[in-house]
């Protein structure tokens, strides 16, 4: 039977193990780490463990495949070939900082001559040109050419870039060799760094004859630069339209 003095005891000892309780709750609350989105763990409202909701990393499940409107392989000299296919990202709000692709090309027997590999970054909703130049396969003809993207990378969330450059005076002649001449004009108030410009031009029924690209190093705010895309030879086909991109990176650019 409990006595009067047991149960005192008893009593006191469970006051003491409440009141060291209640002390270890409310320094669990103060002190414990707030959650965050690269603690390996689902919580805030994230979609998945420490991506989507309110963290910058997209899950896997939020991103569509970028979409290849086309590709070709475009030749320029004996046994060599540009490589330029357009692409578009579908996502409005995210992007990747860095994205592997391949080319892979073949002749008329399906038979592989060739493969260029190389990466680039893709803004939010944009819809870009990727442009490999000189690839070498020796005296085989390439009939057809396809593009693949790793999927293994890190998509997040980026606004989508300003358009602050305009392609202007652009003039193409074909002889005695092929030129476009145009400016790139810079109307922000920000200095521009690494833009890169790609040219596709196309014959009387749209079928791509020929691209180039270059990068102009740098234009200050509210100036121009005059950049030039050439070719080797001048194109049998007349050059009826042709069509400019240009890219700056937007994560270069927020970060």
């Amino acid at each position: 039977m409990v006595t009067w003095a047991r149960r005192r005891q008893f009593n006191y000892l469970a006051g003491v193990l409440a009141f060291f309780a209640v002390i270890g709750l409310i320094l669990y609350f103060v002190y414990k780490p707030a959650p965050t989105c690269f603690d390996d763990k689902k919580n805030q409202n994230e979609i998945g463990v420490d991506c989507g909701g309110v963290c910058t990393k997209a899950c896997v499940e939020q991103i569509k495949s970028l979409k290849i409107f086309w590709t070709r392989a475009l030749k320029v000299d004996s046994g060599w070939y540009d490589l330029v296919a357009q692409v578009e990202n579908l996502n409005e709000n995210f992007g990747t900082r860095k994205i592997d692709y391949t080319f892979y090309l073949y002749d008329a027997d399906n038979v592989l001559l060739g493969k260029r590999a190389g990466s680039t970054f893709v803004n939010s909703g944009e819809r870009f040109v990727i442009f490999e130049g000189r690839v070498d396969v020796g005296d085989r003809e390439v009939k057809k050419v396809f593009l693949e993207f790793d999927q293994a990378n890190t998509w997040e969330r980026i606004k989508p870039l300003e358009k602050k450059i305009t392609l202007e005076q652009q003039e193409f002649t074909n002889t005695p060799s092929p030129l476009l001449q145009l400016v790139a004009n810079n109307t922000s108030l920000q200095k521009v760094d690494n833009l890169q410009i790609i040219a596709v031009l196309y014959d009387v029924n749209k079928n791509a004859l020929g691209a180039s690209a270059t990068i102009i190093d740098q234009i200050e705010p509210a100036t121009f630069q005059k950049a030039y895309l050439t070719w080797p030879t001048t194109f049998a086909d007349p050059v009826t339209t042709f069509e400019t991109f240009w890219r700056l990176n937007s994560f270069e650019l927020s970060d």
